[in-house]
């Protein structure tokens, strides 16, 4: 198929609705006999809090939406339409016409045609998109081909042609996951994890309070780490991938000092591993000197935790040994006041989306400093990630936050870098 400049749509800043365009998509139809049809579908790849998932799924759609309508303007033949079905709100639809000189329509024009379209979407959401919100939803292109067929009546064919192409976005969905179970098997099999180490540092008496353990996988295994967290989720195999993470964490961990923390994350469901608290994990942590006085044990408020009272039972033990508690991306939804109250962790870490560009918002300074007020009250250390400018720290520091992280003062390495405590301005 050619693909050639294309003018603006009519109707600024939306798509016709399917519903409208029946009529002249029958006509279409009728007179070139056969038009290719590409979908676009978002579906959720995981679950997610309420509040954070709609903020995720709006954005999703959004950018889709401006990459769908640069893609007609400039990548689509004159006479190609682009529309999004009224009946699907999740999808969005290609109408692709019969190749110019009389040949017909085969799949592998629409196959052309949908890695083209692949290749530019997935290169434009990377760009324009955080990274979490790619982890929760993942946009699926399918394709069928419509063919006139005298005595049915148009709106089956087009509904038809639809089910066979949001069917054939399924089955990339179902391709994604077993590439993924299988990225997944070979991680673990060949232990294909490494650790980086990033430093949380107190601001005011400049040191380093502990290190954040952060895992990374080989290249080309997964499109980011929590991609990988999700497929282990899926395919049952969370609690073997967290060991795999904690050995790697532990074993290039070099010398800390004394009283200073190492930060490990893991999911609330592993509160229920027997790895954590057992002989093997125990001991691997005295080869580094360290004991559970010395792990904070990180959760991240994204996870759903159903019952509270047995969670509690569990994580009793966990004190009784000796390990502390941090809450993860504090102010990031709706369930973190609850998580908070209902866990008391020693810790907790406010989301980068709150700290970046504070220094621009009022209204981001005040919930810091509500969270830093009542963090002082009640005894957690509150613990600011995501800092990267120094305008983001003078603001921190102006509402009495002491302790931070981020690539202002080291990105993650190993072994763990030094902070740059130049970027500190001294206290006082």
């Amino acid at each position: 198929m050619e693909l050639g400049a294309h003018e603006p749509f009519e109707h600024e800043g939306e798509f016709p609705p399917l519903d409208a365009m029946l009529s002249s998509v029958g006509e279409r139809l009728v007179s070139r006999g056969e038009i290719g049809l590409l979908t676009v579908t978002v579906l959720q790849r995981r679950h997610v809090e309420q509040g954070a998932g709609w903020h995720a799924y709006d954005a999703t759609i959004r950018e889709i939406t401006t990459f769908l309508r640069e893609h007609h303007r400039h990548r689509m033949r004159r006479d190609d339409r682009l529309l999004e079905p009224s009946m699907r709100g999740n999808t969005f639809t290609l109408l692709l016409d019969p190749p110019r000189h009389g040949r017909a329509l085969d799949f592998a024009d629409l196959t052309r045609v949908r890695m083209r379209l692949r290749r530019g979407l997935k290169l434009h959401l990377a760009r324009v998109l955080p990274q979490d919100v790619g982890e929760m939803f993942g946009w699926y292109v399918g394709a069928a081909v419509m063919r006139y067929e005298s005595g049915v009546r148009i709106e089956r064919i087009i509904h038809r042609a639809l089910e066979e192409s949001f069917a054939d976005a399924l089955r990339e969905k179902e391709r994604e996951g077993r590439r993924h179970a299988l990225q997944l098997s070979r991680v673990l099999d060949l232990g294909l994890v490494r650790s980086v180490y990033q430093p949380i540092v107190d601001i005011v008496e400049r040191r380093v309070v502990g290190f954040e353990a952060l895992s990374r996988v080989e290249t080309g295994r997964f499109e980011t780490v929590e991609m990988m967290f999700k497929a282990a989720e899926a395919n049952d195999a969370l609690w073997p991938l967290e060991r795999l993470c904690r050995r790697r964490a532990i074993e290039g961990l070099p010398q800390i000092a004394p009283g200073q923390l190492l930060f490990l994350n893991i999911e609330p469901d592993s509160i229920s591993d027997p790895d954590l608290t057992g002989a093997e994990f125990l001991d691997l942590l005295a080869t580094k000197g360290l004991s559970p006085h010395g792990v904070v044990l990180e959760m991240t408020e994204h996870s759903v935790i159903r019952d509270f009272a047995s969670f509690r039972a569990r994580l009793d033990r966990f004190r009784h040994l000796g390990f502390r508690l941090a809450m993860d991306d504090v102010g990031s939804g709706y369930a973190g006041l609850q998580a908070i109250a209902e866990i008391g962790p020693d810790f907790i870490k406010a989301d980068m989306h709150l700290v970046r560009g504070i220094h621009r918002s009022a209204i981001k300074r005040e919930l810091i400093d509500t969270i830093r007020r009542f963090s002082d009250s009640t005894g957690i250390t509150l613990v600011a990630e995501g800092v990267e400018t120094l305008e983001e720290l003078g603001a921190l520091a102006s509402v009495g936050v002491r302790c931070a992280q981020g690539f202002l003062f080291a990105k993650p390495g190993s072994p763990p870098p030094n902070p740059d405590w130049g970027a500190v301005p001294a206290s006082g």
